[in-house]
């Protein structure tokens, strides 16, 4: 479930209220996400890609690192099929880089874990996770993956 919130400079997003729809929205194969924490009110936007071989499991993440979201990435690393975050040798930043321990922390807590800790927001911007295109339907804007490509999705 989600909690509709409004963040300052970006519009609307959706708060994902369950580690398993984080997960699954994460690792669905195209997700852009914002990980923001209520403590410090820190956020980093975060673009998680499937390389071509979608069946490979592993996970290209880039940070928004410019003024357009829309192609201002920068790639930090890579996320393996286990849910592990680790830095390649084409990674940007440097491994203790607060949006690369913040990516780590997320990775261990929502993905290998499965736990939401409370101070963590996982936010979309109503596209779906896996193709991209604009939700619609209440349950999928919840998942954060449409009707369709929920099906291709474990």
């Amino acid at each position: 479930m989600l909690d509709r919130a409004m963040m300052p400079g970006r519009g609307r997003f959706e708060m994902f209220k369950t580690a398993q729809d984080a997960a699954e929205f994460t690792t669905a194969g195209n997700a852009t996400l914002t990980l923001r924490s209520a403590k410090t009110g820190k956020r980093f936007t975060y673009k998680v890609r499937a390389p071509k071989d979608r069946n490979a499991g592993q996970r290209f993440v880039s940070l928004l690192t410019g003024a357009d979201n829309t192609s201002d990435y920068t790639y930090l690393g890579l996320l393996t099929a286990t849910g592990e975050f680790r830095m390649t040798r084409a990674s940007r930043m440097a491994s203790d880089s607060l949006p690369v321990v913040a990516f780590g922390f997320f990775a261990k807590k929502v993905l290998i874990e499965g736990s939401l800790p409370e101070a963590l927001e996982v936010r979309h911007e109503g596209h779906c996770g896996r193709c991209g295109r604009a939700l619609t339907v209440p349950e999928s804007i919840d998942r954060g993956i449409g009707p369709e490509c929920i099906k291709h999705v474990h």
